[in-house]
């Protein structure tokens, strides 16, 4: 017999309290659409929507959310599910169910709080920046987070992938390099509550010479951590002081 409407309930429910799809990964219809309405984004596919759904979990427990209150709501072609996480209304999730399986998920978040904690983040990563609090702000990123640099001189990489490859980099820079102030610091939201563009100025020192490079910053994130940026930065500003540093420099120094 196919499984009832409350028994498909029971098992979303459990598994989003615990943020985890192993209980009901197996529910969706092979052929399911999972869609956010407010962002106008579509997902086709249980292997498609279950990643998806993984992957906000991972994301969830990375900055140390590991459950959330559940609320059910059974209608008539499924269930309604009210999310909230650290006592705030997350999501309302509109659930269709036929023939035993999750055939449709509508997902409506709350895009204004997502946007204010977007905010947060970004304060957060700037105010590191400054204060040169390097293992902070290699923690604001994702495990997996892609950075690009379209603007980089040749011999730097263009892409950066993961956490752990940009704290590296952050600790080798701050062997010669000293951020001392931001000015001139915009921030603009966008229609994804996930993306902001930030331009800023950044104080620094380098070799007992001080400079200042603009940055402009297309910043995603997602559940409390940077997933990805593309980072334009003023890389004329700095290279010719780096370069006169090098220079001047022992064979030894950290920055030959």
């Amino acid at each position: 017999m196919p499984r009832t409407v409350p028994e498909i309930a029971a098992r979303v429910r459990e598994g989003m309290a615990k943020l985890d799809t192993a209980p009901f990964a197996d529910l969706f219809a092979a052929d399911a659409v999972y869609e956010l309405p407010f962002l106008g984004q579509r997902t086709e596919g249980r292997e498609a929507i279950v990643a998806m759904l993984n992957a906000g979990g991972e994301r969830a427990r990375g900055i140390g959310v590991t459950n959330a209150q559940v609320d059910v709501t059974t209608t008539e072609t499924g269930f309604v599910l009210e999310l909230a996480v650290a006592g705030h209304p997350s999501s309302v999730g509109v659930v269709t169910v036929a023939g035993g399986e999750i055939t449709a998920y509508r997902d409506y978040p709350n895009l204004a709080l997502a946007s204010l904690r977007t905010r947060e983040v970004f304060d957060r990563f700037l105010a590191a920046s400054v204060e040169n609090r390097w293992d902070d702000l290699a923690d604001l990123y994702a495990e997996d987070v892609t950075v690009e640099m379209p603007f980089t001189p040749a011999g730097v990489p263009r892409l950066t992938h993961g956490r752990e490859e940009l704290r590296r980099r952050f600790h080798a820079a701050a062997g010669v390099r000293r951020v001392t102030g931001a000015a001139n610091v915009v921030v603009h939201g966008t229609n994804d509550p996930s993306v902001l563009v930030a331009e800023f100025d950044l104080h620094q020192e380098l070799g007992g010479e001080t400079f200042v490079a603009s940055y402009v910053m297309v910043m995603t994130i997602e559940n409390g951590l940077i997933t990805h940026t593309r980072d334009y930065a003023d890389t004329a500003a700095s290279a010719e002081r780096i370069k006169r540093f090098r220079e001047s420099s022992p064979a030894d120094s950290p920055a030959g």
